[in-house]
């Protein structure tokens, strides 16, 4: 059986000019922040996704908002596919901003006027994605190849 990409929907939230990033414990990109997510699951349309996944991993109740954007994203390493990334950038409308849970990682919210600062600790496509998509609201589709090398990733092309 081939290995399909993963459909992966992206929660992102802002509030009071503030966006929730989570340092992954595990996985693709351990260590890094990144706006939180998870697989959207058979049952489940994406905008249920993006909601169950920021409640699981937050806490936090929301209200889907808006479709940002897509994102079709490579990982590589030594010239091979590791992953396949779909993902769907969704904006939720948070009903608070406590954080009651962070089993997934560390949660916290962060000035989204600030993030040049946090550059290199944030997943390098999700700067991007942050920067393109949700501060500029570039909506529409882009192509993503980030090169894994030992611990560290970079980002070969997104356009």
């Amino acid at each position: 059986m081939k290995e399909l990409p993963l459909a992966v929907a992206i929660s992102v939230l802002i509030k009071d000019n503030q966006i929730l990033l989570i340092k992954r414990l595990r996985g693709d990109y351990a260590g890094l922040l990144g706006p939180p997510g998870g697989k959207i699951k058979k049952n489940e349309h994406l905008s249920e996704a993006a909601i169950r996944e920021i409640l699981e991993e937050s806490g936090i109740e929301s209200d889907f908002k808006n479709y940002l954007g897509f994102v079709s994203e490579h990982l590589i390493e030594n010239g091979n596919i590791l992953q396949h990334f779909l993902l769907h950038i969704c904006e939720l409308e948070p009903k608070t901003a406590n954080i009651l849970n962070d089993s997934e990682g560390k949660l916290a919210w962060f000035n989204l006027d600030d993030l040049q600062n946090l550059k290199d600790k944030v997943i390098p496509s999700d700067f991007l994605i942050i920067e393109k998509i949700v501060k500029n609201r570039g909506k529409g589709y882009y192509n993503c190849v980030l090169e894994k090398n030992g611990d560290n990733y970079f980002l070969k092309k997104i356009k």
